[in-house]
């Protein structure tokens, strides 16, 4: 037997579409026989064709301008140009690369597996159960988030640094209900 959970988030403007829509972060979670499957992304709001559709908006003008004062005579400003519009390029490729990032998680009987990266997973790391707990370090100031790392004697693996406040609670919940032992990271404040 097969649960799917959907989750709606809420935006600017109401309601965004089902968790794999893009919203402002996503969290989507599934269970499989005993088995949890818990993805997680960022906002992807744009996609690289509309980035690059807004980068030749913006060059165009800025590149007639250049060319008209290279065909008056002073052609030192093409260069300056060029090194602009090459360097707003790489910056939207930057940040829409960035906005590809995927976080899933599969939490087993007798495992818990983290991998993650751009588009595919880069990097996998393996927890046994009963060593892995959920470390969750709550705000101490209203400007600063929610932190969330899976953690055992070797590894302090970051869970979802690129999520909204909302959306990490919401993972939070959706980890330790999973059956996630949680600890406070700072259990002397408690």
């Amino acid at each position: 037997m097969t649960d799917r959970y959907v989750f709606f988030f809420r935006a600017k403007d109401g309601i965004r579409g089902f968790g794999l829509s893009r919203g402002l972060g996503d969290v989507y979670k599934r269970r499989d026989n005993d088995v949890t499957i818990i993805t997680l992304s960022p906002n992807r709001s744009t996609e690289w064709k509309d980035i690059k559709k807004w980068l030749l908006f913006i060059s165009m003008p800025a590149m007639i301008v250049a060319l008209g004062w290279f065909f008056v005579g002073v052609w030192i400003i093409l260069p300056f140009a060029l090194l602009e519009l090459s360097l707003l390029t790489y910056i939207m490729y930057s940040v829409c690369y960035n906005n590809y990032r995927k976080q899933l998680i599969i939490i087993e009987r007798k495992n818990v597996t983290f991998s993650a990266g751009v588009g595919k997973a880069s990097r996998e790391y393996v927890f046994t159960r009963p060593d892995c707990y959920l470390a969750v370090t709550t705000p101490r100031k209203p400007i600063d988030n929610l932190e969330l790392a899976l953690k055992n004697d070797l590894y302090t693996i970051p869970v979802g640094e690129f999520l909204n406040p909302e959306d990490r609670a919401h993972a939070r919940r959706k980890i330790r209900d999973a059956g996630v032992i949680e600890v406070s990271a700072r259990w002397w404040a408690n």
